[in-house]
C-alpha cells in the first residue's frame, strides 16, 4: 500500500467529521504524511500513488484517549509502551495521554522524557501535581511541564489537601494548561469495593458512598471559579456529579468533564456476574446514574470519552474482590462499546460520539488538531460500523485480558488506523 513517493489515494471512504461538517462519500489524497486532498472521484497518476480501497466504510479522524495508564515505568508486565500502543491501534487511536501514577511516579522531567514520543503512535503524558502522588509535598511544575507534559493530575488518588489543588490549579492559569481531578473525597466513607447499596449488601462487600465523588467535584469546581482555571474531571460516574459540573458550567467555569465506555454501558448490577474485572474506581453505578451519564454526554455537560484504560495480569484478576486489583481495559472495545450503546441502542447522534472520542479531547488537552482537512496530519480510522464482532480478550494486542465486555457483541469493527500517513495497524 505504499508507494515510492509516500502519496496514497484512500479511495471510496464514507468520509466523516462533525468538526469540518463533512458527510459524504469521497476520496482523500494523502502526500508526505498530511492530507492534501479531499473530493469525490480524485484523479492521480496510475502507478505513482498507492490506492487504499475504503467501500464505502466510514473514514474518521482517528481517535484521541485522555486517560490511559501504560504501567511504563515500573508495572511492565501488566503493559508497556509497546503494547499499549498496539492496542490504541486496533481501538482506532492513535494519540493517548498517559496518567502519572507510575512507578517512579511522573514527577521529574526524567520520566516524561521517556514517556513522550511520536512513535508508534503519540505518547503524551500528565505530570504529577504532588511528588509520588501521595499528596504530602508539591511537585517542581515547571521543569515538567518544560520537558513536555500537558496537565497535571494525581490521577489514580485525589489531590485532597486544598492547598496543593490550589497552586495546580494557579500554575495551570499562569501557564494555560489544564488541571485534571481525581474526584474522590477520602474522608466520607470507605474506598470501597463496589457501589454502596443492595448488591454490595448481598455480597458483604465494603461500599462506596457517591458523596466521595460528589463533594470533590463541588470543591473542584467551586475552587476554579474563584481562581479562573481550567479544570478538568476525571471518569464522573455519578448522577449527582453530573448536574453540579452542568451547574458550573452554566455558571461560567471553565471545567471539562469525561466518561468511560464501561460507565456508559454497565451498572452495579453485573458486579455478581464479572465479580473483578466490574472492579474499578469510580465503581459501576446504579441505572439512574448510567442514564444521567448518558444525557449529560448527549448534552455536553460531559464534554469526551476516556477509556481510562488499566491493564492488570491476569493472575492479579483472578483474586476474589476484596484481593484484585482496581481497574478494566478499554481501547480496543471502546468505539464498539460506545457506538453500540449510544447509537445502535440508543439515539446519540454519531457526530455527538465522533466529537467526543475524536475532536473534544485533542481541544482540552491544547493538543495538534486532526481531522479530516487539507493541511491536517493525516490520522485516520476506517469502520464498518455494520459489523457485529464478539469481543474476545485472547485477541487483544493489549498485555492484558481485564476487560468488562468480553464474549459480547458489539457494532462497529475498526478495519485499520492510519497514523501520520502510514496504516499502523489492520485487522488481519
Amino acid at each position: 500500500m505504499v508507494s515510492e513517493t509516500g502519496s496514497k489515494l484512500i479511495r471510496n471512504a464514507h468520509l466523516f467529521d462533525p468538526s469540518m461538517d463533512i458527510d459524504f462519500i469521497g476520496d482523500i489524497l494523502i502526500e508526505n504524511g498530511y492530507i492534501f486532498k479531499i473530493g469525490e472521484n480524485l484523479s492521480i497518476n496510475e502507478g505513482q500513488v498507492a490506492v487504499i480501497e475504503a467501500d464505502g466504510k466510514y473514514l474518521f479522524p482517528a481517535f484521541c484517549d485522555p486517560h490511559v495508564h501504560f504501567r511504563t515505568p515500573g508495572q511492565t508486565e501488566k503493559e508497556d509502551l509497546q503494547s499499549g500502543s498496539r492496542a490504541a491501534l486496533a481501538g482506532g487511536f492513535t494519540t493517548v495521554i498517559q496518567m502519572p501514577n507510575t512507578i517512579p511516579a511522573v514527577d521529574i522531567p526524567e520520566i516524561v522524557k521517556e514517556l513522550t514520543r511520536d512513535e508508534p503512535i503519540e505518547l503524551r503524558v500528565m505530570g504529577a501535581v504532588t511528588v509520588g502522588t501521595k499528596s504530602r509535598e508539591l511537585v517542581e511544575m515547571e521543569p515538567l511541564l518544560e520537558a513536555g507534559v500537558v496537565g497535571f493530575t494525581d490521577d489514580g488518588e485525589p489531590v485532597y489537601e486544598l492547598v496543593f489543588m490550589k497552586a495546580a490549579l494557579d500554575f495551570g492559569v499562569q501557564h494555560g494548561i489544564p488541571i485534571a481531578s481525581h474526584a474522590e473525597n477520602p474522608t466520607i466513607g470507605l474506598r470501597g469495593i463496589i457501589r454502596e447499596g443492595i448488591i454490595s449488601d448481598t455480597m458483604d462487600l465494603p461500599g462506596w458512598n457517591a458523596q466521595r465523588e460528589t463533594t470533590m467535584v463541588e470543591r473542584d469546581c467551586d475552587l476554579a471559579k474563584r481562581l479562573e482555571a481550567q479544570l478538568h474531571i476525571y471518569h464522573v460516574s455519578v448522577r449527582q456529579s453530573v448536574e453540579v459540573i452542568r451547574q458550573a458550567k452554566a455558571d461560567g467555569v471553565n471545567v471539562t468533564a469525561e466518561v468511560t465506555p464501561h460507565h456508559l454501558a454497565l451498572t452495579v448490577e453485573i458486579v455478581p456476574d464479572l465479580l473483578s474485572n466490574a472492579k474499578m474506581n469510580p465503581p459501576l453505578g446504579t441505572d439512574e446514574d448510567r442514564w444521567a451519564l448518558i444525557e449529560g454526554f448527549r448534552d455536553g455537560t460531559i464534554d469526551c470519552i476516556a477509556t481510562d484504560h488499566a491493564p492488570h495480569t491476569p493472575e492479579e484478576k483472578l483474586r476474589n474482590l476484596h484481593k484484585a486489583p482496581y481497574g478494566v481495559i478499554g481501547l480496543e472495545t471502546s468505539f464498539g462499546v460506545c457506538y453500540t450503546e449510544l447509537i445502535k441502542k440508543g439515539d446519540i447522534p454519531l457526530s455527538r460520539l465522533i466529537d467526543g472520542m475524536a475532536i473534544r479531547p485533542r481541544e482540552i488537552f491544547k493538543l495538534e488538531k486532526i481531522g479530516i482537512f487539507e493541511g491536517s496530519r493525516a490520522d485516520l480510522t476506517l469502520i464498518d460500523l455494520d459489523r457485529e464482532w464478539v469481543v474476545d480478550p485472547d485477541k487483544f494486542e493489549s498485555k492484558a485480558q481485564n476487560c468488562p465486555f468480553a464474549y459480547r457483541s458489539l457494532y462497529g469493527k475498526v478495519l485499520w488506523t492510519m497514523y501520520r500517513g502510514e496504516i499502523a495497524w489492520e485487522l488481519s
